[in-house]
């Protein structure tokens, strides 16, 4: 350590850090430099000289702050975001997720011990992937607190997870299932039903459906936005803009849907009794819901209609390349882990007369006898 009366410099893996004392509190801070003798040499001659001279003057005072708040520092994390297009999951996350446990807990009583026993409960309920995108939220939040010099650790890191694994099994229905759900559905709804089993649309893509994205001439839907939180948006991932075949079984609902929002005067393909646009997909959970118990089907997420597409495509022979582009999937290997499990038996019902080779040796043999 290179020693000074009242500032002292010193190497910090590789970084030249500067340490000084204000009322008997120890002050150290990176300056963001190599720890080399040119800046050593630099630090004595400007920095050293500069700090002493505040010090002097009274204009580095300890202006330590009480920690404050979890919600403090949360609302400061919102606002860095305020201007992503994914904000609303962010600040669904803080409200939901971490508010009820940490809002109005002071930052500095937060221990480690308690967020493992957290992470631990919640893993019950959610998957560790899912946990993982919270508890990365969580450590921002509280690195904010550590830059603040309100905390010194951040409590949140180094905290170990399983590998992903899935809580509530995706629960594909039967085909018969399918057309009992459509034949009872009514109205709108049997047409959004329609869409998501016949083409494995997520619910949000569905509802944001508009007439000049359905081509009835070339059949296929044009899938490049959704509704989230009432607002319109791009797809989950730059793989899910893209175009989906539209079968001939589905032709007529598409074509109901167009018809009525002609006559409604509207370009949206499903809208609520009063004529808007759906704010989310949740809005249909009711009928869902209320469906599945008329029909005398197990409850389970309406997100299974696109399991149910996936699945049954798969088995109807669909190639899992044409399978994977048709559900916006980055490659046919996320396809292939999500939907393996449905799909590990299909090869024993290949067609055992299937010929891979042409044996020319055997027409050969045939022709000189």
């Amino acid at each position: 350590m290179i020693e000074n009366p009242k500032v002292s410099l010193f190497n910090r893996k590789g970084k030249l850090y500067i340490q000084y004392y204000i009322n008997g509190r120890c002050v150290q801070k990176s300056l963001k430099r190599d720890y080399t003798k040119e800046n050593i040499k630099l630090a004595k001659k400007y920095v050293i000289p500069e700090i002493e001279r505040k010090i002097l003057l009274g204009e580095i005072q300890d202006n330590r702050v009480k920690p404050k708040e979890f919600e403090y520092y949360a609302t400061i994390y919102l606002r860095q975001k305020e201007n992503l297009k994914s904000y609303y999951e962010y600040e669904n996350i803080v409200v939901n997720q971490l508010f009820p446990l940490f809002k109005h807990k002071k930052v500095n009583e937060i221990t480690k011990g308690e967020i493992k026993e957290w992470v631990d409960k919640r893993l019950n309920e959610i998957t560790s992937k899912r946990l993982r995108n919270i508890l990365n939220i969580l450590i921002a939040i509280l690195d904010i607190a550590v830059e603040y010099e309100h905390i010194q650790i951040n409590p949140a890191k180094n905290i170990k997870l399983p590998s992903h694994k899935k809580i509530r099994d995706m629960k594909p229905f039967n085909e018969e299932e399918v057309k009992l759900l459509i034949n009872n559905a009514k109205g709108q709804f049997k047409c959004y039903l329609a869409i998501a089993f016949y083409t494995g649309m997520r619910p949000g893509e569905i509802i944001a459906l508009t007439i000049s994205d359905i081509n009835l001439k070339e059949m296929y839907i044009n899938v490049n936005k959704r509704i989230r939180k009432g607002e319109i948006d791009t797809p989950k991932t730059k793989n899910s803009l893209r175009k989906v075949p539209i079968f001939q079984n589905l032709k007529p609902y598409l074509e109901e849907l167009i018809k009525k929002a002609k006559e409604n005067k509207t370009f949206n393909l499903f809208t609520t009794k009063t004529g808007k646009r759906y704010y989310s997909s949740d809005k249909l959970h009711p009928h869902w819901y209320d469906l599945l118990q008329k029909c005398n089907i197990e409850k389970r997420v309406m997100y299974n209609t696109r399991h149910t597409f996936a699945t049954l495509a798969i088995k109807r022979g669909v190639p899992i390349f044409n399978v994977s582009q048709i559900l916006g999937h980055r490659n046919t290997q996320e396809t292939l882990e999500t939907y393996a499990k449905f799909i590990n038996n299909e090869h024993l019902q290949l067609d055992r007369n299937l010929e891979l080779f042409t044996d020319s040796s055997t027409d050969s043999v045939s022709k000189k006898a």
